[in-house]
């Protein structure tokens, strides 16, 4: 076991000597040839390109229709209770240019050349008076009065007669009092309560229908309830 030890020793003995001696400069040392190694390019690997998407077809909405409501019946006014579900147009047969003043609903439309209704509003008027028909209109004045009654009424459109066949029937503003109070309150349109046989309205209402009425133009009056 002593010999190799001691070979050991001497080996490494020797190794040393002869690193030192390389280590040490010579005169007849050639130089070092330096090899330059190629440059190494590396590549990333790009990242890989994404499948497209496939686009969804959307299904077609399909809308059920939807059946139009039912308009509800309409109700006529009485003496303490204005008209229920007073419909847009008015309930006669006519056609074209005209004014239809329903008693049962106290209320009056306007209508065009076209049929179209131009505008409406409620009144006050009573049942008996005028009767049903159609008139023609046949006088305006833009300030009126009764003195029997001592009231004044403004933009009054005649088109009938009452029961005597001299007074006349017509639209026209809510009467006042000689002391300037008002026969009765716009909160009374559409009720049936008058005395006389005139068809009373808001003054507004009464001033637009006297501008676009014209002598000679229809007026329609549907039935009492």
């Amino acid at each position: 076991m002593i010999i190799p030890i001691l070979g050991l020793a001497l080996l490494a003995g020797v190794l040393i000597g002869v690193v030192s001696t390389s280590d040490s400069p010579s005169a007849n040392a050639q130089p070092v040839e330096t090899i330059e190694l190629d440059t190494i390019e590396v590549v990333q690997d790009a990242e890989p390109t994404p499948e497209p998407t496939p686009e969804l077809t959307p299904e077609p909405l399909v809308i059920e229709p939807v059946a139009p409501a039912k308009p509800k019946k309409p109700k006529p006014a009485t003496r303490e209770r204005k008209a229920k579900n007073v419909p847009e147009r008015p309930l006669d047969k006519n056609t074209g240019r005209r004014i239809v003043y329903d008693k049962a609903l106290m209320t009056v439309w306007v209508m065009s050349e076209a049929d179209e209704v131009v505008y409406r509003f409620p009144v006050v008027g009573r049942w008996d008076r005028p009767v049903k028909g159609k008139y023609k209109i046949f006088s305006q004045s833009k300030n009126s009065g009764n003195p029997n009654s001592k009231v004044t009424f403004d933009h009054m459109t005649r088109f009938a007669y009452g029961n005597d066949g001299k007074t006349a029937i017509g639209f026209h503003s809510i009467p006042k009092y000689y002391d300037g109070s008002m026969m009765h309150s716009t909160k009374q349109l559409g009720l049936p309560i008058a005395t006389g046989g005139c068809v009373r309205m808001a003054a507004k209402d009464a001033k637009q229908l006297y501008k676009w009425a014209d002598v000679g133009d229809t007026v329609v009056v549907l039935p009492s309830p």
